[in-house]
């Protein structure tokens, strides 16, 4: 949606380098510099968390505590990459400060310690800044347990608009530390793409709690470790629900019936999250769908479309991606582009050809080719 931006003086440019020198935009993806390249997706808190309520709305299911142990495990992991500071003295000290910095630069606040914590059983700590408290809550977990190198329950609550409580209990339960989630989609190829706009990450206004806007909204980098921790967590709670309302077939990539109903509630959340937004959206031709889905797609790092043809007389088309940050969240957008260039519902269909995935979008209801 059209948003004023900030005054042009307020835009930060060291934070601006500091943005771009991290993450490496490279065929419509966010590559984390800091986090052995993972690619991250760069979205506004609102729409993040708006997100999020469709698809708990999609399948009917709360799911708060499965969003923040997949925001714990997913720091965890993250923390075995993180060099610890050097020395002996004020080291938890230290220690907050290199967490608060690297949760600067990915927008997601800043932890708030009190004094003389270590040693205690039970504690209170603050993220200020929160996105919401329960993601916050398991940030803020794993990082405690980072630094006192010991195992704690968690549980949260939100404190005034911005801040979210966490109450921390030292917990002696021997829990096994997160994998790395192995997944192969097949749907990257080598071939580049060409960006159409300047890096989005630019020209940052930073806040400060330890976060940062862009063209007035607040931003944050998720990694794609986190989103798919998110999606298995869920789908453990999914056998019971509903297929969502969208029409997708997802079979060459052999989900299981719980993952189906996953991948389609994150496709519809993310269709409803575009229609919502009003954007316009207008493809003349097939073969625009290449520059045209970059607002959409790169410059959010959810990837980048190759090449495009056309399927029937009627908008239908197959496209082919350079790279894709998550199947079904593309999926998901690209329909909703697609409703809203061609005037009506979409259905999709991924295949394989010559060896490589495409996924094919075209009219919901059968129209006569003309």
């Amino acid at each position: 949606m059209p948003i004023i931006g900030s005054d042009e003086n307020e835009f930060s440019n060291e934070l601006a380098n500091e943005l771009i020198q991290r993450y490496n935009w490279d065929s419509g993806i966010f590559y984390d510099r800091s986090y052995g390249n993972e690619p991250s997706w760069l979205v506004s808190t609102s729409a993040f968390n708006r997100w999020f309520e469709l698809i708990q709305e999609n399948l009917e299911l709360n799911l708060g505590r499965r969003l923040a142990h997949a925001a714990a495990d997913s720091e965890e992991l993250r923390f075995d990459l993180m060099p610890r500071p050097n020395g002996f003295f004020n080291l938890n000290k230290k220690s907050i400060l290199k967490i608060n910095e690297d949760w600067r630069l990915r927008g997601l606040g800043s932890l708030k310690v009190p004094s003389k914590s270590s040693k205690l059983e039970k504690l209170d700590l603050e993220v200020h800044g929160r996105l919401q408290s329960s993601f916050s809550s398991g940030l803020a977990n794993a990082a405690w347990e980072w630094v006192v190198k010991k195992r704690h329950r968690f549980r949260w609550e939100d404190n005034g608009k911005n801040i979210a409580l966490v109450h921390l209990e030292l917990d002696d339960l021997d829990i096994a530390k997160p994998k790395k989630i192995n997944f192969d989609w097949l749907i990257d190829s080598d071939v580049k793409v060409n960006h159409i706009q300047k890096n989005p990450l630019s020209k940052p206004y930073e806040l400060e709690y330890g976060g940062w806007e862009l063209m007035g909204e607040r931003h944050v980098m998720l990694s794609r470790d986190f989103i798919l921790r998110l999606v298995d967590n869920i789908t453990t709670y999914a056998t019971d629900c509903s297929k969502p309302p969208i029409v997708i077939d997802w079979s060459i990539f052999k989900l299981k019936d719980s993952e189906t109903k996953v991948w389609g509630a994150i496709a519809k959340s993310s269709l409803d999250l575009f229609r919502e937004g009003e954007e316009l959206f207008m493809v003349a031709q097939p073969e625009n769908w290449v520059d045209a889905s970059q607002a959409e797609l790169a410059e959010h790092g959810l990837g980048s479309i190759h090449s495009s043809k056309g399927i029937d007389n009627v908008g239908g088309i197959e496209l082919s991606f350079s790279k894709i940050f998550h199947p079904a969240i593309v999926t998901g957008i690209l329909m909703g582009c697609w409703s809203r260039s061609e005037g009506r519902n979409a259905k999709a269909e991924w295949i394989e050809l010559d060896g490589q995935r495409r996924l094919r979008i075209s009219s919901k209801s059968e129209i006569a080719n003309s």
